[in-house]
């Protein structure tokens, strides 16, 4: 015997209820992914507002002295100190532009002047002071090659300590990139400037390798 139908009621409380806690919690989520966003944007401002710092110190230590020689180990290990800084802050920086998609030019900006005058400052070293550095100058863009050629400077610099990395995205507005692309005359990505030498195109790890033993 076949059972009536049952006519079920839809309770519309119920539904806008359930509307509205889905929508609160997406928003806290969105709210919850903003306060991180910010804190790690604050963070990397603060790191790198020690390390204009540092560096500013290091910079007129070592421009007032006309000869550096006897206070080589000083100001090397001083550099040293804040590459390693600087490619930590140069990581997050990239992270909050790739992954949580947080843009702030100003910041980059500053970044970039931070990042040449450490490079301007180890190749001074390196001259005065006959410093065993590498200084590699990546010029890159958002195509597959430029990614690839990445990966491989990383493989680079992990196998030769002594190898310093300053990476610049080759379509950015910022002043002091237009200074570099000009000085170098760099009109294809991905570059690579290495200790003066510029090599256009995707480089190997081998070719690179070669390019320590000449």
């Amino acid at each position: 015997m076949a059972h009536p139908k049952v006519k079920r009621k839809i309770s519309m409380n119920m539904y806008l209820t359930a509307f509205v806690l889905t929508v609160l919690v997406f928003s806290l989520g969105i709210y919850v992914g903003m306060v991180i966003d910010e804190n790690a944007k604050m963070k990397v401002e603060n790191e790198l507002l020690e390390l204009e710092q540092e560096l500013y110190l290091s910079s007129i230590l070592i421009l007032l002295e006309e000869e550096t020689g006897e206070f080589c180990p000083i100001y090397s290990e001083k550099l040293e100190a804040v590459d390693s800084e600087r490619e930590l802050i140069g990581d997050r920086l990239e992270y909050l532009e790739t992954v949580r998609g947080v843009y702030d030019l100003e910041l980059k900006e500053r970044y970039y002047y931070l990042e040449f005058e450490n490079y301007l400052l180890m190749k001074k070293m390196q001259k005065d002071c006959g410093g065993d550095y590498v200084l590699v100058l990546f010029f890159y863009d958002d195509g597959e090659e430029s990614k690839t050629q990445g990966e491989t400077l990383d493989e680079f610099r992990a196998g030769n300590g002594n190898v310093k990395v300053f990476s610049v995205d080759g379509n950015s507005d910022s002043a002091v990139v237009e200074v570099f692309r000009g000085q170098y005359n760099i009109s294809f990505y991905p570059t690579i400037v290495l200790d003066g030498e510029r090599l256009s195109g995707l480089q190997s790890l081998g070719q690179l390798e070669g390019k320590l033993a000449e």
